[in-house]
């Protein structure tokens, strides 16, 4: 049940703007969007003629700066529809995030997924986002066919959340790719066993990696997408082992240099850590290392945390730009960036789309009825363009 656009207190005692209260969803079905349906003004279904797509694309344009790209960052949650009864709290409305995405200035370079159910899964975003952009996308997954969970890891939503991988995406026109081949291209994320952190067994734990070279400006970048495990898998106290693997693989095999173009001039991660950037009142252990803004040996730049440094309250700014809600507002979601030599790149214009913002977009953009009682993922996804 969504709440009105207005600021309400969350149970942990914070305010925010366009909050929600914990998730109560209430389906009912207005039209279908699904894997067989997708309606878009001007559009006949899930391939369009050029001249079609470019219109329905219009709201956003291709990025043709060669100094930055345009990266996006979301746990899609195995891209949830309306047609979701088992039970009706897991139904949802992914294009939502799509429409929203094109409502901005530009289209989406990059974009870091996680939680897709297989290829097939990702074929189907990749189409859809053909139908939306008015151009083509490619990815690569951390597994084509991961095998189901052992356990119930998407709670209730378990029946349709059962498989679950990452993926990295890209803009054909923009980028393209030159190298992400198993088994080099992914890494297993760590969980506690008792005594020390070990190698997850949950395929949704495998990142994935690509080195892409652009078009535009002849650079070349490695986009990773990640998701370590929960709380009640022993992600939580091996957080520190997992951002230092993490920062690790964005150069090892390779990928930060190559034979032909040279050294790479851009890292860019975005994932779900499942843990908070705080921790009592203070910087939790792996934040703190990975955030160079606030000394973290492992030089990323977070791009809300730098955006929202640049406010007059940066802690509330943060606050209002959580991307889950469990027992309260949390941040989990990231967009991580670096470059080679430890320099930080700029990172602006950067987003968190609510859940209203989704809608709103979707009600401006399309005929179908949108189910504004539904949300586009349980994340709220992160937005920024990354400068080289």
């Amino acid at each position: 049940m969504r709440t009105s656009q207005h600021r309400f207190t969350a149970e942990d005692g914070s305010t925010a703007e366009n909050a929600r209260k914990p998730r109560l969803r209430f389906p009912r079905l207005l039209a279908t969007v699904g894997a067989a349906a997708l309606v878009v003004p001007a559009l006949t279904g899930a391939h369009a003629t050029a001249g079609a797509a470019e219109a329905a694309a219009a709201e956003a344009k291709p990025n043709e700066d060669p100094g930055f790209l345009q990266v996006y960052d979301a746990n899609v949650e195995n891209l949830p529809t309306s047609t979701e009864t088992s039970p009706p709290l897991c139904a949802g409305d992914w294009h939502d995030l799509m429409y929203y995405m094109r409502t901005q200035e530009l289209k989406p370079d990059v974009y870091l997924v996680q939680q897709l159910s297989n290829k097939a899964q990702l074929d189907r975003l990749l189409d859809r986002m053909e139908t939306h952009f008015g151009e083509k996308f490619a990815g690569v997954l951390a597994e084509n066919a991961p095998v189901p969970s052992k356990e119930s890891a998407g709670g209730d939503c378990w029946n349709y959340k059962k498989r679950q991988t990452n993926a990295v995406i890209w803009r054909t026109d923009r980028l393209e790719l030159l190298k992400s081949a198993s088994p080099d291209n992914r890494w297993q994320a760590q969980n506690w066993n008792g005594s020390e952190c070990v190698n997850n067994d949950q395929a949704r734990t495998k990142g994935v990696k690509a080195l892409l070279r652009d078009k535009v400006s002849g650079r070349t970048v490695t986009a990773a997408s990640f998701h370590w495990p929960t709380v009640n898998k022993g992600g939580s106290k091996c957080t520190v082992s997992n951002i230092g693997e993490l920062s690790n693989e964005l150069t090892e095999d390779e990928y930060d240099t190559d034979p032909t173009h040279g050294a790479t001039d851009l890292y860019v991660a975005g994932g779900d850590t499942n843990s908070h950037e705080q921790a009592g009142g203070d910087w939790h252990p792996w934040y703190a290392a990975a955030n160079a803004d606030i000394g973290g040996k492992y030089g990323f730049r977070d791009a809300v945390y730098a955006d929202c440094a640049t406010q007059d309250d940066p802690e509330a700014c943060r606050a209002d730009r959580w991307t889950l809600i469990t027992r309260s507002h949390r941040r989990v979601d990231y967009i991580l960036g670096r470059k080679p030599g430890g320099a930080l790149p700029r990172m602006t214009d950067v987003v968190v789309p609510t859940f209203d913002e989704g809608d709103r977009a979707d009600e401006e953009l399309s005929d179908d009825g949108d189910r504004n009682d539904l949300d586009y993922s349980d994340h709220r996804a992160v937005g920024a363009r990354v400068h080289y």
